[in-house]
């Protein structure tokens, strides 16, 4: 064995590409997204058509809030093809969540 050349580093990846931001969207985001906002939009369902009390609807502005939030911020970070994909993906759930949301602050107290 020639002790001159160099060893090979096995521990480095083999793909050495560097993704740039946005360039990719990761599905454990998205599914972990999808959930909340169904989660949320079924909880603004419950609360809108059951005897609810202002904590549970106060809990459920804040719960959608949140996912909405979460929407708008993975959004700003993906590039256009992607936030394409997301709309697509998730878009109906989050107009649903968007549209209780209002209807829940719209609501009297």
């Amino acid at each position: 064995m020639d002790k001159s050349m160099p060893k090979a580093d096995s521990n480095k990846p083999k793909d050495r590409r560097v993704r740039q931001r946005g360039d990719f969207l990761p599905k454990r985001k998205l599914d972990e997204l999808a959930e909340e906002l169904i989660e949320a939009a079924e909880e603004i369902d419950r609360v809108t058509t059951e005897n609810s009390t202002l904590e549970d609807l106060e809990g459920c502005k804040v719960l959608a809030a949140t996912a909405l939030e979460k929407y708008s911020t993975l959004q700003k970070r993906l590039s256009e093809r992607n936030r394409v994909l997301l709309e697509q993906s998730v878009g109906p759930a989050f107009e649903r969540v968007r549209k209780g949301l209002t209807l829940l602050k719209e609501a009297p107290e």
